[in-house]
């Protein structure tokens, strides 16, 4: 069936050629040419004249540079009259005689449509004799002609017009111009200069359905001025400097269905201003060059027929509550461009019908919450260039069918965390230029504690998520898993694209090639200050060829090309450190086979010092020094810990008062070699053992003691020669009670003992050095001690030579 059409056409369409080409005239000053249609170059007494047409459809002739015309030498375009549905003249001057005896010289019987414009306006002006015979003319075009007059009896003959376009002329209409034309439908007579119409001019219409008054300089209208035409459908008052309307204007036109309204200086407009058109469908009041600062009420109510309503730029400040009453069938609703700062509660109650509402370009600061509550069928919500910063959870609940949100150049701050949890469509969401983080901070226990929450946690298959221009520092995982369509996140501070998710530990999954099912189609990420790190290479590269995702702007080209090459040659970097420590080990063998006997000569000298050293350290005596005002100290915070160790074999000593040999007994050395002597030395103790000596022989003796160490302990009453003792003790033989790491220095040093004259480099923690003889013992300070210990010494154990017998 469809081959036999197709065949059917094609024989149509190669019969109308052929007509085409038997039509095409032999006329002496033209030329023929064209494919599908005629196309006629002719020279007329040296004027130029282009004729194109189709047969029994149109005819359009154009003059090129011609004032003057004898239209009886145009070629005849049809060997038999014919009728043709439009024809038209172009830049051509007016003719002398009738249309009707111009349209016989070139083969045309009858035609419904007739264009005559010339932009570079005419010499001469329209009568009557020029549409004489034209009864079946149906449509009439005589726009941009810059005629100023038209006589009042020039459509007499012509009164079977349905349409007539007179505009771009600067033509003062008459009341008796329109009378013949009772069959009118529509008349467009918009650019005029028409400051003072009659008020009857229309009233013989009765059947004008479309009447446009686009830019006429009409400043004011008559209450009754569009009494008789009252099935008129369609008015555009347009542009024409009204500051008023009167209050009943619009009561004739009960059939009224489009109301345009724009560029015009209305202050106000009057109450009940609508009332009478229940037909009303659109209304559209645009570019107000005074500010209507508030609408009157119910300005669009009980209008059952209302469909769109565009009230744009027109300053608009207060919207009543009831502007839109008992007016349910409204699908488009636009207030933008305007100064409105607050919606109330009210306002879109029952619109249940509205599919798209525009509210951008306003001073909204907040939105209440149930606003939107009966827009159950609303698709497309537009707030974008407002002041809101926070939108709560409530406030987009009831948008069921939502499926375009532009809350872009806002000043948001806060969303609330499942605010799109109740939308189920494919929705698009643009919330660029905005300030958002998605960041909570509280203050709990006089600290701030950050927690993050994405709005759209629940939010799935999204066709755009703009969240450009933000100040997001965090990515987050549902941004690339809940199945959206395009990504946004261009001019933020996101230093890695997938990180930090709870997914890898509630889930157990590791990595992203287990979570990212859907592909993202388009992905937006210029402009962050990305990491040049591995996870963010190889994160872009899956996107890109396994869910073949395009990234578009991808930041990380700045990044050294080595930073990228190193994710992803890491089986190299194995092979390389492999071939290192072969050939360090091949350097070392060469090395020693080199140096063969002097390595095995200093190895034995070695070993021999250390077994001799440990033959030596095997059991230790130790003895302990102590005043008896410091007994209590001792039995509980010293000799327990000594006598854990198992190779220390302890011994006390107590050191009375006021006893004349405290001194000579003091510094004597221990009783065997291997003997080490501890003093407990406090201010009690240098009370009790150097009562009566100098203290230039006691600093003097202690330096010369073999086998001692001497524990500073601040136990007793201020004293100055103990403090001065302390302050400059042999860093080599004293330590401090107060040292952190007391122990652990203690009992290395009677471990190692003096003999092995251990050295550590200048700038070395001497305590970093001992912690390994300490695995056997643990240290055990009483936190319930209750003696006195001062703030803690700088670190002193960071010495040099560490011997007994050097001063």
């Amino acid at each position: 069936m469809d081959c036999k059409l197709i065949h059917v056409l094609i024989v149509a369409l190669t019969a109308h050629v052929i007509n085409g080409r038997v039509m095409c005239p032999s006329h002496p000053n033209c030329v023929c040419g064209g494919t599908f249609a005629v196309e006629l170059n002719c020279n007329i007494d040296g004027r130029t004249v282009k004729i194109n047409l189709l047969p029994s459809t149109y005819i359009n002739i154009k003059c090129e540079n011609a004032t003057t015309l004898d239209y009886s030498k145009l070629p005849k375009c049809a060997n038999e009259p014919n009728t043709f549905k439009s024809v038209s003249f172009k830049d051509c001057p007016l003719p002398d005689t009738s249309f009707n005896d111009i349209l016989r010289q070139i083969g045309v019987s009858k035609t419904m449509s007739l264009i005559f414009q010339n932009a570079k306006n005419l010499s001469g002006y329209f009568n009557r004799k020029h549409f004489t015979g034209l009864k079946d003319l149906r449509k009439l075009l005589l726009s941009v002609n810059g005629i100023t007059h038209l006589p009042d009896n020039l459509f007499m003959d012509i009164n079977n017009l349905t349409w007539l376009n007179i505009r771009c002329n600067n033509i003062n209409l008459s009341e008796e111009l329109f009378k013949p034309l009772e069959r009118l439908e529509t008349l467009e007579i918009s650019h005029n200069h028409m400051t003072n119409m009659s008020s009857n001019l229309f009233s013989h219409l009765s059947l004008l359905r479309k009447l446009s008054l686009w830019q006429s300089n009409v400043t004011w209208f008559s209450k009754d001025f569009f009494t008789g035409v009252d099935v008129l459908e369609e008015l555009d008052l347009s542009s024409n400097g009204l500051n008023e309307l009167p209050m009943t204007i619009f009561k004739p036109l009960r059939k009224l269905k489009k109301l345009t309204l724009f560029s015009n200086k209305f202050s106000t407009l009057p109450q009940n201003l609508f009332s009478t058109n229940e037909k009303l469908e659109t209304v559209i009041i645009l570019n107000n060059d005074v500010k209507i600062k508030t609408l009157p009420k119910n300005m669009f109510g009980n209008l059952s027929n209302l469909k769109q309503v565009y009230l744009q730029r027109s300053g608009v400040e207060v919207v009543p509550y009831d502007i839109f009453v008992n007016s349910s069938l409204i699908t488009n609703i636009s207030f933008a461009y305007n100064d409105i700062a607050v919606i109330p509660e009210s306002t879109f109650n029952d619109q249940i019908n509205l599919l798209e509402l525009d509210l951008s370009h306003n001073n909204l600061r907040s939105l209440e919450s149930k606003l939107f509550s009966s827009l159950v069928r609303l698709e497309i919500l537009n707030l974008c260039y407002n002041s809101i910063e926070e939108v709560s959870s409530a406030t987009f609940s009831s948008l069921l069918s939502l499926i375009y949100l532009n809350m872009e150049h806002n000043n948001l701050k806060i969303i609330s965390s499942d605010l799109f949890s109740s939308n189920k469509q494919r929705m698009s969401i643009t919330l660029a230029y905005n300030r958002l983080d998605f960041e909570n901070k509280e203050l709990k226990n006089n600290s701030w504690a950050v927690t993050r929450s994405s709005p759209f946690a629940h939010t799935y298959n999204l066709r755009m998520l703009n969240l450009s221009h933000n100040k997001f520092k965090h990515s987050f995982d549902d941004w690339w898993i809940n199945g959206h369509e395009n990504l946004d996140i261009s001019f933020n501070s996101i230093q890695y694209l997938w990180g930090n998710t709870k997914y890898s530990i509630e889930d157990g999954k590791s990595n992203y090639e287990e979570i990212l099912k859907k592909p993202l189609k388009e992905v937006w990420i210029s402009n962050n200050p990305l990491n040049c790190r591995c996870r963010n290479f190889l994160f872009i590269d899956y996107l890109k060829d396994n869910l073949k995702s395009k990234v578009i702007d991808d930041t990380l080209i700045h990044c050294p090309i080595w930073t990228r090459e190193a994710c992803y040659l890491r089986f190299i970097i194995f092979i390389s450190v492999v071939t290192t420590s072969v050939s360090l080990s091949t350097i070392t063998l060469i090395l020693y086979f080199i140096y063969k006997n002097q390595i095995n000569s200093m190895i034995k000298r070695r070993f021999k010092y250390f077994s001799r050293q440990d033959n030596t350290d095997q059991y230790k005596n130790i003895l302990i020094k102590y005043s008896e005002n410091d007994e209590e100290f001792v039995l509980k915070e010293i000799l327990p810990e000594l006598k854990n160790h198992k190779n220390f074999n302890v011994q006390t000593k107590l050191v009375k008062t006021n006893s004349k040999d405290n001194f000579i007994k003091h510094f004597a050395n221990g009783s065997k070699e291997n003997d080490t002597v501890v003093i407990i030395f406090s201010p009690n103790y240098l009370t009790s053992a150097y009562s009566h000596v100098n203290i230039k022989k006691i600093r003097g003796e202690m330096l010369k003691t073999k086998n001692t160490l001497y524990v500073f302990t601040d136990i007793g009453p201020e004293n100055s020669i103990y403090a001065f003792l302390k302050e400059q003790r042999d860093q080599r033989t004293a330590i401090l009670w107060s040292d952190p790491n007391f122990w652990n220095v203690l009992i290395s040093m009677l471990s190692n003992g003096y003999k092995k004259k251990v050295r550590f480099s200048p700038g070395i923690d001497i305590r970093s050095k001992l912690n390994t003889s300490l695995t056997s013992s643990k240290s055990k300070l009483a936190s319930n001690s209750s003696f006195t210990r001062l703030p803690d010494w700088p670190d002193v154990y960071a010495s040099s030579t560490f011997a007994h017998s050097q001063v």
